[in-house]
């Protein structure tokens, strides 16, 4: 009985790569967009409502515009080298609102670490604090939930009918 790379060889197009290669090279792909993406996040910082802004959008709009060309013509190579073997990226599967409630599951943990008994690794919390620091929290986690509940209940629910 053939070995599985003997027999891949024989049914192997000219040209194609073997089947790791075509994973890593598909891999590498998506790894590649993931960081454009990362790009048009950082060109597109500006216009966040963040509090907490990471970037400081150090180009002009028609330098973004260029920049964001660019990565459009990234993307379309990306495109034509997964063609030549023979390969198509996944279409995507996973819905936006799994990602969302899992983000606010995120959120309500970081926000219940904020509470008096974990900072505590952190000093003492002062006792004229504390009244404080549990009233933020809770209004934190009052909203976090409403927003889950709003995705689970409305957006969720809306998407199965």
């Amino acid at each position: 009985m053939p070995e599985p790379e003997e027999e891949h060889a024989r049914l192997r197009r000219p040209g194609e790569l073997n089947e790791p290669q075509r994973r890593r090279l598909n891999a590498t792909c998506v790894y590649i967009d993931d960081l454009l993406g990362e790009i048009e996040q950082a060109l597109h910082s500006a216009a966040s409502e963040s509090p907490f802004p990471r970037y400081v959008v150090d180009v002009t709009p028609s330098q973004s515009q260029e920049i964001q060309g660019r990565i459009r013509s990234l993307r379309a190579e990306l495109l034509r080298v997964l063609e030549w073997q023979h390969m198509k990226p996944r279409p995507a599967d996973i819905p936006v609102t799994r990602s969302v409630l899992t983000d606010l599951s995120f959120v309500d943990n970081a926000v219940e670490e904020l509470k008096p008994r974990f900072l505590r690794g952190c000093g003492a919390v002062p006792a004229d604090a504390v009244d404080g620091l549990n009233a933020a929290i809770h209004r934190l986690q009052v909203m976090v939930r409403e927003m889950r509940s709003y995705v689970r209940e409305e957006v969720a629910g809306n998407s199965e009918s």
